[in-house]
């Protein structure tokens, strides 16, 4: 039921650990080389559809599933109310053309917040050689009263990001790096990666939900983060980036710019020949679209 903006009655907690059917996916240069295009990605290997870079990771885990802690009579509702808050993504080894994976999801946490409940679902990619790649997704359902807090937490790349900001430690600035939004941006983005949410192609839609309009994917947002990171931090490989992460604190509108500020935090302990940095992205008028941004760069080769 539901009181104002509040639903009272909503999550099952026996869904937490369900992990879906593992799905195959194999690995098109066709489908790399789109993917870059559709990102704006210049990178020589990427374009040539031999290496993917990194955010083309969501491409296979897309829809990865797993038990729903939704409860069915509460779903509509509740799919109205969901944002993509975080992205966390952990790279083993880079996908590269002709890879034959599998992909497998689950929700794994479901946490109560003074504003919302927030789902955290994760996906694991995996070859016959073994692990690929690991990506936490926190799902926000805003508005919503849940008095779960059950099993896992997303990984604490927001608190080391945040922790070296708050402490004084926010690193030397390595470079901020301005990319163009094209018009067409959601439209070839939603072609490339399989995500067709209506509030990235369809205007009148978006602007029904509260929208400005059309926005830009907030993996796409990340997608072009990733590539200045990459270069900010003096990484030549398409791939060369091992854990990356932010906060999507607010929508990115086609025809705008992005402009990442990427920090550098150091090498982390134990992770000789790694940079970790920590980044931030803001449109055209300086608010901030990505926050909380943070990656190691220089080891998933």
């Amino acid at each position: 039921m539901t009181k104002g903006n509040t639903v009272t009655e909503r999550f099952d907690a026996s869904a937490l650990g369900q992990w879906s059917e593992p799905r195959a996916f194999k690995v098109e240069g066709s489908q790399i080389a789109a993917y870059a295009a559709a990102t704006n990605d210049l990178a020589p290997d990427a374009v040539a559809g031999e290496v993917a870079p990194p955010v083309f990771a969501i491409v296979p885990a897309f829809g990865a599933g797993g038990g729903s802690v939704v409860r069915e009579e509460y779903r509509s509702e509740l799919m109205g109310l969901l944002v993509h808050g975080e992205q966390w993504m952990v790279f083993h080894r880079p996908i590269r053309a002709g890879d034959e994976l599998e992909v497998r999801g689950a929700v794994i946490g479901i946490h109560a917040k003074s504003s919302g409940v927030t789902a955290i679902m994760k996906s694991e990619t995996r070859s016959e050689a073994g692990l690929v790649n690991e990506q936490f997704v926190t799902i926000f359902f805003r508005g919503v009263e849940s008095g779960l807090d059950v099993g896992e937490a997303a990984p604490t790349l927001r608190s080391v990001a945040g922790d070296a900001r708050s402490s004084g430690e926010s690193g030397k600035l390595l470079a901020a790096v301005t990319y163009p939004v094209d018009p067409d941006q959601p439209a070839r983005y939603a072609e490339a990666s399989g995500d067709h949410n209506r509030i990235h192609t369809d205007d009148e839609l978006a602007r029904s939900v509260g929208l400005p309009g059309v926005i830009v994917h907030g993996m796409c947002t990340l997608a072009f983060a990733a590539r200045a990171v990459r270069l900010a931090a003096g990484e030549p490989a398409t791939a060369g980036v091992a854990q990356l992460g932010a906060r999507f604190t607010r929508p990115l509108l086609p025809g705008d710019q992005l402009t990442t500020r990427v920090f550098d935090l150091g090498t982390p302990s134990g992770a000789a020949g790694t940079r970790a940095v920590r980044f931030e992205c803001s449109d055209g008028a300086g608010n901030t679209v990505l926050g909380a941004g943070y990656a190691e760069v220089g080891q998933a080769h």
